[in-house]
């Protein structure tokens, strides 16, 4: 309970909107503060008159919080046996919106209630190691440890632009050729920056600037509603371009490309999820990167 509570507090930014959420009298939530502060040693939170924020140490915390909350749930619903199978897989946010529904469609007509959350690729891994996730998917980082990891395949790097957009006609494109347009390029860490670095050229106007954003989905969301070009991993096309909102453009882009993998405990193979995932693999590449 005292987690909770400050998972809360920390979320909400208030002790007495925490209380107010949790149905707890203000003074009982400041107690629990105060013993958890006590038992830990250190203090977790800054109390101002705006409200209060998490110290160093107090962030620290939160990811173990977290993950403890995580569990507790997942025992929860383990003893309920009146409820479906559950199944929690994770993936960072810039392969979540693409991975979590074809992953879903894999488990369709089975009893299983999948639960997909958003984190960041050694967030994945913690989790999935920790036992909180059953299951995750990771962008270019190897699992290694007690980890089992199975390639998905490779996405390489692709430039798009909207439907009708004036370059959809042209045979062969250089990064060169696009000096005279916005770019919006997805950066997936700090690999993503050589080839932002690509479309610097000396001769680009500032009224052309090269973006860069952690989510693919929202440089291509972007460049549909503006005549601004996305360079994003080909997976993330994949339904824009089935409802044809956008066209991918002949710009040759050999160097680049992002490893897909899927991660799981070897404890866990047996869960029906994880053994329907390991089951519907070759569908995923083929939808993922074929």
């Amino acid at each position: 309970m005292d987690l909770e509570v400050f998972s809360a507090i920390a979320r909400l930014g208030s002790f007495n909107a925490a209380a107010a959420e949790l149905r707890l009298a203000a003074p009982s939530v400041s107690n629990r503060i105060a013993g958890l502060e006590r038992r830990l040693g250190t203090t977790l939170f800054v109390r101002g008159a705006r409200g209060s924020t998490l110290t160093p140490a107090g962030q620290r915390l939160m990811g173990y919080a977290r993950r403890c909350l995580d569990l507790l749930d997942e025992a929860v619903h383990s003893l309920d046996t009146g409820t479906p199978e559950r199944l929690v897989l994770a993936a960072p946010n810039s392969f979540a919106a693409t991975v979590f529904p074809l992953a879903f469609g894999a488990l369709s007509g089975l009893d299983i209630a999948a639960h997909g959350r958003v984190a960041h690729s050694r967030e994945v891994v913690e989790q999935v190691r920790d036992g909180s996730a059953h299951g995750g998917f990771l962008l270019t980082q190897v699992a290694t440890g007690s980890l089992r990891s199975e390639r998905l395949g490779t996405s390489p790097m692709v430039a798009v632009c909207r439907s009708g957009h004036q370059l959809c006609d042209a045979p062969q494109l250089t990064p060169d050729d696009l000096v005279g347009t916005t770019l919006v390029i997805y950066r997936w860490d700090a690999e993503g920056e050589p080839l932002a670095a690509i479309f610097d050229h000396p001769e680009r106007r500032r009224d052309t600037p090269v973006h860069t954003t952690g989510s693919p989905e929202a440089a291509i969301t972007h460049t549909i509603d503006s005549d601004h070009v996305a360079v994003v991993p080909r997976f993330a096309t994949r339904n824009f371009q089935r409802s044809g909102r956008i066209h991918l453009l002949p710009v040759q882009l050999p160097r680049w490309s992002v490893e897909l993998r899927f991660v799981y405990l070897a404890a866990n193979s047996d869960n029906p999820g994880i053994a329907a995932l390991l089951d519907s693999l070759p569908w995923l590449r083929s939808e993922l990167c074929g």
